[in-house]
């Protein structure tokens, strides 16, 4: 079935510049996602209108669906990102888990890379985003970290990094590459005494049938939760 987004016949996706070029349009994503970035990013709440809003912000100069939930199936290899029909439920499942969490308030520097690798890696299992959602994942991390008290310097990630906890975040459940990539991220407040690394924990309100329901994540036997 050939996809909605993209141009007739091609892999680019239609956007609102008439950019035919995959490589052009690539660019000119970069460069006008970065300059809303500099401008700063609006005051959202933590919730799925929020997280929407974030997409919507960066990428308006782009796409005429930025801030809105895909309509199309995506996967990776053989692992498939959250169903179409079930994004809504499960955007909100995620963000309720994260308010039930304080909003992430209150954590020291280890706790908050702990329990913010789960969220974000959840969040990219769910993909609600034809395209972009790293790059909202990334800003949205810093909204949570500035309410807890915690500033975020992104530039201290090697993108390759952060793409690598991604994948294995989303394909094995595994969220400890991933808190050590946010751990990098974190500024440290020379105030904070040092911290033991904290035990992983799993938040609340996900279960083995609510994964298979949704499409949230397809792995192999013997890798799920």
């Amino acid at each position: 079935m050939s996809d909605p987004y993209f141009y007739p016949g091609t892999d680019v996706l239609a956007n609102k510049q008439g950019i035919r070029d995959g490589r052009a349009l690539e660019q000119f994503e970069r460069m006008m996602t970065l300059q809303r970035s500099r401008e700063g990013l609006p005051a959202v709440a933590i919730s799925s209108a929020g997280y929407r809003e974030i997409h919507w912000y960066l990428f308006q100069d782009i796409y005429e669906w930025a801030g809105r939930d895909r309509t199309v199936e995506l996967a990776k290899e053989e692992s498939r990102f959250c169903r179409p029909e079930f994004i809504a439920e499960e955007l909100d499942k995620r963000f309720a888990a994260i308010r039930a969490e304080n909003e992430l308030k209150g954590l020291t520097r280890g706790q908050f890379a702990a329990r913010s690798a789960e969220h974000i890696s959840e969040l990219n299992a769910i993909h609600p985003f034809r395209e972009g959602n790293g790059r909202t994942q990334r800003a949205f991390l810093e909204v949570p970290a500035a309410n807890a008290g915690h500033q975020v310097d992104l530039t201290r990630v090697a993108p390759d990094a952060w793409n690598e906890a991604s994948m294995l975040g989303f394909m094995q459940a595994n969220y400890e590459p991933m808190r050590q990539v946010i751990v990098v991220a974190l500024v440290e407040r020379s105030t904070e005494p040092e911290q033991t690394r904290p035990t992983r924990e799993t938040a609340p309100g996900r279960s083995a049938t609510d994964d298979a329901k949704s499409g949230v994540r397809s792995r192999p036997r013997g890798r799920g939760r």
